[in-house]
């Protein structure tokens, strides 16, 4: 009986390793990408709401959808500016960005914009949850802009 119940057992394992080496062999896990091809990937998602959302599937996955070179960001509250893809004004993030980058201004308080030229397709992102919670405000005075 013990051999027999053996015998089974080896069976199914055949069989389910033959299924699954058939349907590997045709589709690679997208998990198996290397970050860079993942986070190419990534860079063809619209930023909000699919970018956005790819950061919370995995550790990994929210890594490479938050990595600085899929988002510029505007923070005045960050002291170290050495961190890549971070600005302390709009006017710089503008200055250094590519045409199709997104630019995330963070949330609270003020952001102050003045001469500044956009001659390229650039995405600008607001942080928060409300829509006055991320305020730029033009240098024509009356032109409140809400993100």
């Amino acid at each position: 009986m013990e051999d027999e119940e053996k015998i089974n057992s080896e069976r199914s394992t055949k069989r389910f390793k033959s299924k699954t080496m058939k349907n590997n062999s045709f589709i690679a896990p997208i998990n198996n990408l290397d970050d860079g091809c993942l986070m190419h990937v990534f860079s063809f998602l619209s930023p909000i709401p699919d970018r956005y959302n790819t950061a919370l599937v995995c550790h990994r996955w929210n890594y490479l959808a938050c990595h600085p070179r899929l988002w510029l960001r505007v923070d005045q509250s960050v002291k170290d500016l050495s961190e890549p893809g971070v600005f302390p004004d709009l006017k710089t993030a503008v200055s250094v960005m590519l045409p199709g980058d997104t630019i995330l201004i963070a949330a609270g308080g003020s952001h102050p914009v003045s001469n500044i030229q956009i001659k390229k397709q650039l995405c600008l992102v607001g942080g928060g949850e409300l829509p006055d919670e991320t305020t730029l405000i033009c240098s024509r005075g009356s032109d409140r802009r809400y993100l």
